[in-house]
């Protein structure tokens, strides 16, 4: 027989095995493959060439996160399949293949694999193209016509890419497998996983896992002023550390505390269930901190983009809070623009002043805002409309005036003063009145008189462009584009929570239904035994759900660190996000749960 009629007789055969693996690669393609025809296709030559430009970026940003996503997962699914084939290929040894011939068979049947997840990762892509582009296009408002259309080009980097990933990582199976000695080939799905060391050892390390976590959760919510980038970059490499060396110390330690405990482990048949987590110790808990951290970054990744979309909205707030803002040297021309306007829903006058470079506002002209009242030694600073901001301590917003310091009480992210609150190149200041009295005279003020009309169709341009009462005129844009593009940013956000969300998912339920091959054997001398059926279903269903339940808990504690953080840095809260996305992720995985341990069951007891 041929290495390829074997590879192909071995696929066929373990077809039901090879379906986890298939579906998940394919996932992998599906995903990246609709990004690309996106990309490419016509769907996105309605926009404005600057919003063309713009939102193509923002996809190769997205592209390189799932670049980088393909890579860990498709490592991770191979790793865990290749370990389910080792003895398999040990057998080979035996019945005469050279490790050199073995290796090759072993990349045949990767190859057959890898062919079946990019056709159908491609055509099922093909298929919800359409439906892609259309949900694209509607949640981030773009107003462009949808076409169906597929790139070829599309198709090309998305299979270029898949097999190079694919092709390193099975090149990498290979030069494992001629490495292997046989005995290493035949055991290799049977490995006792206890982790090396005593207690002590397992104690110290879940305490340092808890302590990483801990300064990371510190720096997550620390007001960073200039450094909070830095901040970030430390809770990030903190959290991830300090998890991977929880599950790594923690768990390992509470399970073979539990295994030892006869009295606990043989009540309600925990023995069953207990041991088997102990058994695959090793691969168990590195596969949990993966899960773990890739649920976070969902989590992370849907609050940005309600953030986003917050700081969206409240950047068009800033040129579309009135329809008409005045500037006047004169300060008792209110009921002379008032009579020049028809049908006003909302009008105001504030004096300004500059001062080195600085615009000073009374506080008593804003105060309906709910800004907090500064005192006489302080101020409140207005801030442009930006996405993000690179700091979170309203104290390095601090300035001075004629000398005098004035520390700075709170930093307002929300439009009050219109557009010269966003497009002035200045600061502007909110202070106290008897302070602005004091150091601004009638004479070296200026006045802005705002107007926010009910019927909009009406232009009043020409009539106050030329009234000489008028020194600066603002009109409101209500056909602005500019921040089109930025729509796209929350809806890639979201779809990125919903990559992750599956991602982490799926690498739990390979894993356990991977594993749940290897215990078949074992089920069925149980089952002669005289265990009763029901109690082993039992004991697959706690499993099951111990490990998806570890890891929700854990996700929930780190993601609210991380969107107190990113809070801090966007200034909105952060609550309901935190809810929404745990309630999501909750029923996920208790659906997926309930999956698993359905298809387990089905496939060891069947």
């Amino acid at each position: 027989m041929s290495l390829f009629k074997l590879a192909w007789q071995n696929f066929t055969q373990h077809a039901k095995r090879y379906g986890a693996l298939v579906l998940s690669l394919s996932f992998t393609v599906f995903v990246y493959f609709n990004f690309e025809n996106l990309q490419y296709s016509e769907t996105l030559a309605g926009l404005s060439p600057d919003n063309l430009d713009k939102v193509k970026m923002l996809l190769d940003i997205v592209k390189v996160v799932l670049v980088c996503f393909m890579v860990s997962f498709i490592w991770y699914a191979s790793n865990v399949f290749l370990k389910s084939q080792k003895k398999e290929i040990g057998i080979y040894v035996f019945l005469g293949l050279t490790t050199s011939r073995i290796g090759l068979l072993y990349a045949i049947e990767n190859t057959l694999v890898g062919l079946v997840s990019i056709g159908l990762g491609v055509a099922v892509g093909s298929l919800f193209s359409y439906l892609f582009a259309m949900i694209f296009v509607q949640v981030s408002q773009l107003g462009v016509a949808v076409e169906f259309s597929l790139s070829g080009r599309a198709v090309f980097e998305t299979a270029f890419l898949f097999f190079l990933i694919y092709g390193l990582l099975t090149g990498k199976g290979v030069w494992d497998i001629q490495r292997s000695s046989v005995r290493e080939l035949m055991s290799a799905s049977r490995q006792y996983e206890k982790i090396e060391g005593g207690r002590r050892f397992l104690l110290a390390k879940a305490l340092v896992g808890c302590v990483t976590l801990g300064i990371g959760y510190a720096f997550a919510i620390k007001n960073g002023g200039w450094d909070v980038l830095a901040n970030a970059m430390i809770a990030t490499v903190c959290v991830i550390l300090g998890t991977y060396w929880l599950f790594g110390g923690f768990l390992p330690l509470v399970l073979q505390t539990l295994q030892k405990n006869k009295r606990f482990l043989y009540a309600r048949r925990r023995v069953l269930w207990i041991n088997d987590l102990v058994f695959r110790m090793k691969q168990n808990y590195r596969s949990y901190a993966m899960v773990c951290i890739l649920l976070i970054c969902a989590v992370t990744a849907l609050g940005c983009g309600f953030t986003l979309n917050n700081r969206i909205d409240a950047m068009r707030q800033y040129s579309m809070q009135y329809d008409y803002q005045i500037l006047s040297t004169q300060g008792d021309q209110k009921a002379h623009f008032d009579s020049l306007l028809a049908n006003v829903e909302e009008s105001s006058a504030i004096p300004v002043a500059q001062y080195d470079e600085k615009l000073f506002i009374p506080y008593s002209s804003v105060a309906g805002f709910q800004i907090t009242k500064p005192g006489p030694d302080e101020c409140v600073h207005l801030s442009k409309g930006m996405i993000l901001s690179l700091y979170t301590d309203p104290a390095n917003e601090s300035t001075t005036l004629n000398g005098k310091n004035l520390t700075c009480v709170e930093d307002v992210r929300r439009a009050v003063v219109g557009f010269m609150q966003d497009k002035m190149e200045v600061p502007i200041y909110v202070i106290d009145d008897t302070v602005f009295d004091e150091n601004f005279p009638s004479g070296e003020r200026l006045y802005l008189y705002n107007y926010k009309l009910k019927n909009q169709d009406v232009d009043y341009a020409e009539t106050l462009q030329d009234d000489p009462a008028t020194t600066g005129l603002y009109i409101a844009d209500k056909a602005e584009t500019s921040y089109l593009w930025l729509n796209t940013m929350f809806t890639l956000c979201v779809f990125l929570f919903l990559v992750f969300l599956v991602a982490a998912c799926s690498i739990l339920f390979i894993k356990q239904y991977n594993d749940s091959f290897e215990d078949v054997e074992a089920y069925a001398i149980l089952q002669k035994i005289g265990i009763d059926k029901t109690v082993l279903k039992r004991s697959i269903a706690k499993e099951c759900s111990l490990q998806f339940g570890m890891d929700f808990v854990i996700m929930s504690l780190s993601s609210l660190f991380s969107l107190t953080a990113l809070s801090n840095v966007a200034g909105d809260p952060m609550e309901v996000v935190f809810f929404v996305s745990n309630a999501i992720i909750l029923v996920f995985i208790v659906l997926c749960d309930l999956l698993c341990i359905r298809f387990v069951q089905q496939n060891v007891l069947s």
